[in-house]
C-alpha cells in the first residue's frame, strides 16, 4: 500500500510496480496496472499520467474518476530502444490528491531480426535520410514479412530497388539468413525533431508478434557537415571473416566549400581500418559525396569494447563541430574445426573403389550451432555425394558431432576439384573445402612453339647449340616436391630457371623475362 501526502490519501496500485523483465529491442510488450480507491467516501479524479522516457509509453485511463472504493486501469507499453536497463516513474496527477508515482523497469535484449530503431539521424532541411531495412531470419523456416507500414506523413517506404510493385520472394528471408527488404525514406521542409514509426509484421510464432522501429530525425537549417547514415553499423561477423567494408557519406550544407581533414576511430580501434584521402566539400551540395571507407576485422577485435564505438570527422572550418557518427559490430568469437585430411580426396589413375569419409564438425563459439543445410558445389556433383544428413545437427559450445558422410567416387577423367561445400548455419555460412586431385603434374613447350606437347629441336649442324623453354605446372590442391629429373640419351642438358606461384597466364605474361633470366642456383 502506498500512503501519499495530503493528510495520507491512499490509492492503491495492482501491481505495486511493473517489471517487464526483458524484452528485445523494438518489439512492444503491454500490461494493465490497476487503480483502487480504499476510500469509503471520496472520489478521486485522475487528471493526466506522464513518463519521462520514450522505452515507456502509458495509456489515457479507462475512467478519470474513481469511485469510494472503485477502481480504473491504464495500460503501459514498453518498447526497448537500446540493449540495457530501463528504468522510469510515471506521474499521476489528480484533481485534489496531489500526485502520486509509479515505477516501471524493463531490460532491452538484443533484437533477433536484428533490428534497431534509426535514432539520432541529423539532417539539412530538404534532403533526406533513407536508411535500407536489413531482417535477418533466426528460424530454420523461410520467413515471410507480411506488411509493414509507417506512420507520419514524411516517412515512406519504398522497395531496395526502387521499383514501385514486388512479388512475394522479395519478401520473403530464407533460413539463418539475412535481406534488405525495404528502404524508408524520410525527407521534410521543415526544421524540427520529427518522430515516425516502422511497423513490420512477419508470419513468425503467432500472429501478435510484430516489431516497431521508431525513426527520429533531426532536421535543421544550421549549415554543417552531414552524414547519410546516423550509424555504421557492421552486423554481425565471425571472427574468421574477412574484413566487412563499409563507406561514409558526407554532405556539405554550407555556403562555401570545406576541406575535410581526417577521419578517424576514437577510442583508437585495431578492428577498424579508415582510407580517406583529404578531399573538399563543395558548398550547398544536394548529394552525399563518399569520402572515406572504413573497415572492421572481427579477429583483431580481442575485446568487447572494440565492438562499437564513434567515427570522428573533421574539417577545416572553425564555425562547424567536428561531426562523429557511432559504429557498432557484433563479434562471434569462434570458429568450427574439422579434420583437413577428411575432405582431400587423390584420383588415382585406374579407376579405384568409392571412398567414404564421416565428417565431424567441433564448435568453439559460446553458443549452439546449429547445421541447418549442406550444399554441394555443381563442379563436385559428378564425384561426391553428401550422406546421412539428417537435417538439422546441433553441435553444443566446445562440443564434437557427427554431421554427414561424405562419399566419393573417383572418375578417370583427371579433373582436379578445388571447392566448398557451403554449410548453412545459424551463425551464417561457414565453406568446408573438399579438394580431389590427380597427383600428376602437367606441362607445355612455351611460345614461339606452336606444338605444345613436344621439345623440338628441328635440325641443327653438329657444332650448334640451342634452347626451348617449357614449363612445368601443378594443378592440384596440393603441394608436391620434385625430388629429382634425369634425362635419357646424350647432348641434352636441364636447368631450372625459377619458380612461382601461378597459371598458365602468369608464365605466358612472364615469357619475356624467362628467356633472358640465367639459370637458378636454387636447387629445390
Amino acid at each position: 500500500v502506498s500512503l501519499y501526502r495530503g493528510n495520507c490519501r491512499p490509492l492503491r496500485f495492482e501491481p505495486p510496480m511493473l517489471d517487464f523483465h526483458e524484452q528485445p529491442v523494438g518489439m512492444p510488450k503491454m500490461e494493465k496496472v490497476y487503480l483502487h480507491n480504499p476510500s469509503s467516501e471520496e472520489t478521486i479524479t485522475l487528471v493526466s499520467i506522464s513518463a519521462t522516457t520514450s522505452h515507456f509509453h502509458a495509456s489515457f485511463f479507462q475512467n478519470r474518476k474513481i469511485l469510494p472504493g472503485g477502481n480504473t486501469s491504464f495500460d503501459v507499453v514498453f518498447l526497448a530502444r537500446v540493449v540495457g536497463n530501463v528504468e522510469n516513474t510515471l506521474f499521476i496527477n489528480t484533481s485534489n490528491h496531489g500526485v502520486f508515482t509509479y515505477q516501471v523497469f524493463g531490460i532491452g535484449v538484443p533484437n533477433p531480426y536484428r533490428l534497431r530503431p534509426f535514432i539520432g539521424a541529423r539532417v539539412p532541411v530538404n534532403s533526406s535520410f533513407s536508411p535500407i531495412i536489413n531482417i535477418h531470419n533466426p528460424h530454420s523456416e523461410p520467413l515471410q514479412v507480411v506488411e509493414m507500414y509507417s506512420s507520419g506523413g514524411d516517412l515512406h517506404l519504398e522497395l531496395p530497388t526502387g521499383q514501385q510493385g514486388g512479388t512475394r520472394k522479395l519478401w520473403e528471408i530464407p533460413p539463418y539468413e539475412t535481406k534488405g527488404v525495404m528502404r524508408a525514406s524520410f525527407s521534410s521542409r521543415e526544421a524540427d525533431n520529427h518522430t515516425a514509426f516502422i511497423r513490420i509484421k512477419t508470419n513468425a510464432s503467432d500472429n501478435t508478434e510484430f516489431i516497431i522501429l521508431p525513426v527520429e530525425v533531426e532536421v535543421t537549417t544550421a549549415p554543417g557537415i552531414y552524414s547519410s547514415t546516423e550509424m555504421l553499423d557492421f552486423g554481425t561477423l565471425r571472427t574468421q571473416d574477412l574484413p566487412k567494408i563499409l563507406n561514409l557519406h558526407l554532405l556539405n550544407s554550407g555556403t562555401k566549400d570545406v576541406p575535410i581533414t581526417s577521419v578517424r576511430p576514437t577510442p583508437q580501434n585495431e578492428a577498424i581500418t579508415v582510407h580517406f584521402k583529404p578531399v573538399t566539400l563543395k558548398a550547398s551540395e544536394s548529394k552525399y559525396t563518399k569520402v572515406a571507407s572504413i573497415s572492421f576485422d572481427a579477429s583483431k577485435a580481442k575485446k568487447a569494447s572494440q565492438s562499437s564505438g564513434k567515427i570522428t570527422v573533421k574539417a577545416k572550418e572553425k564555425s562547424y563541430s567536428k561531426l562523429e557518427i557511432p559504429y557498432q559490430a557484433e563479434v562471434l568469437d569462434g570458429y568450427l574445426g574439422f579434420d583437413h585430411a577428411a575432405t582431400l580426396f587423390h584420383i588415382r589413375d585406374s579407376a579405384a573403389d568409392s571412398v567414404e569419409r564421416l565428417i565431424y564438425l567441433t564448435n568453439t563459439f559460446s553458443f549452439a550451432v546449429l547445421i541447418h543445410d549442406v550444399v554441394l558445389p555443381e563442379e563436385a556433383k559428378p564425384m561426391f555425394k553428401v550422406q546421412n544428413f539428417s537435417k538439422p545437427v546441433l553441435i553444443p559450445p566446445n562440443d564434437s558431432r557427427y554431421i554427414f558422410t561424405l562419399h566419393f567416387m573417383p572418375s578417370t577423367s583427371s579433373v582436379h576439384i578445388d571447392n566448398n561445400i557451403l554449410l548453412i548455419t545459424n551463425a551464417s555460412k561457414f565453406h568446408l573445402p573438399v579438394r580431389a586431385y590427380t597427383g600428376f603434374l602437367d606441362y607445355f613447350v612455351l611460345p614461339p612453339k606452336t606444338e605444345e606437347r613436344f621439345i623440338d629441336f628441328g635440325i641443327l649442324s653438329a657444332t650448334e647449340a640451342t634452347s626451348i623453354l617449357f614449363a612445368v605446372i601443378n594443378s592440384n590442391p596440393i603441394e608436391l616436391a620434385i625430388k629429382s629429373w634425369h634425362i635419357i640419351g646424350d647432348g641434352l642438358a636441364i636447368e631450372l630457371l625459377t619458380t612461382e606461384k601461378g597459371n598458365r597466364t602468369t608464365i605466358i605474361a612472364n615469357h619475356h623475362e624467362l628467356q633472358n633470366a640465367s639459370a637458378s642456383d636454387q636447387s629445390s
